[in-house]
């Protein structure tokens, strides 16, 4: 077993054929910081480097997987709209290996997305997941207008966009959510087994499968971006947004 850190923000336990790749910045929440948009990517690219490794495993901090942005992104010129917005959400999704999330604590924002985008998800029962965004009143961007009614289904997911509410895992499983969702202390253990079945499948197997099911995957979420950034912009510029931003965004 070896494990490593990336900034204090990252870890990476290797234990092949698994990698343990986890976001570990309590000290912001597990937001979408600077140093967190840099170190994840990088961690998760060094794990499917390893060339004992078939499978990464992405979790969190047992109460928070990923709190989404910061207000600072919000409020900058560009915002949330920046490639390093882009990069952070789709790190799972251009992993050249599977990655399996183990979205233990909640997931709001970004960080639904980013678990969203990888190959397998579980959820555990107690958490929230939401999709706020039109809460602080601007549109979603990062593809999410495609991502949340593709993998949650169509009614669920666009349901989830328009009322920015946090939903418990529970109610997801209620609403027949098409992913994994268990007990709160069973999502490790559950992600765990299921990417131990993944990697059964050879390396190399396992690859050109990820390249055959991404591919399509991403030209649907980049159009979908394109299509979101117009009014994404737009509603970031508003002056009513502005003020949710201020007045309710925490900071970062």
């Amino acid at each position: 077993m070896t494990a490593l850190h990336l900034a204090p923000v990252v870890t990476i336990r290797l234990e092949p054929p698994l990698a343990h790749v986890a976001l570990t910045d309590a000290a912001h929440g597990n937001r979408m910081t600077p140093a967190v948009r840099k170190a994840l990517p990088a961690a998760l690219g060094q794990g499917a480097a390893d060339p004992d490794i078939r499978v990464i495993v992405l979790s969190g901090l047992p109460g928070v997987f990923c709190s989404g942005g910061t207000r600072e992104d919000l409020t900058a010129e560009g915002g949330v709209r920046t490639p390093q917005g882009w990069d952070f959400v789709r790190a799972a999704a251009d992993c050249p290996l599977p990655v399996v999330a183990a979205v233990q604590g909640h997931a709001i924002g970004g960080g639904l997305l980013l678990a969203l985008y990888a190959d397998a998800v579980v959820l555990s029962d107690r958490s929230s997941y939401c999709a706020n965004f039109l809460t602080y009143g601007f549109t979603p961007c990062l593809g999410a207008t495609h991502l949340l009614p593709a993998v949650l289904g169509q009614a669920l997911g666009t349901e989830m966009l328009y009322t920015g509410r946090p939903y418990r895992g529970r109610e997801l499983a209620h609403r027949r959510a098409p992913v994994n969702i268990v007990a709160h202390d069973k999502v490790p253990s559950r992600a765990h087994a299921l990417a131990q079945r993944i990697a059964q499948a050879p390396r190399t197997t396992l690859r050109l499968l990820k390249q055959e099911l991404a591919a399509p995957a991403r030209e649907l979420a980049l159009a979908a971006l394109e299509r979101e950034l117009t009014h994404h912009k737009a509603t970031l510029t508003d002056p009513e947004t502005r003020h949710r931003i201020s007045a309710l965004y925490p900071g970062a």
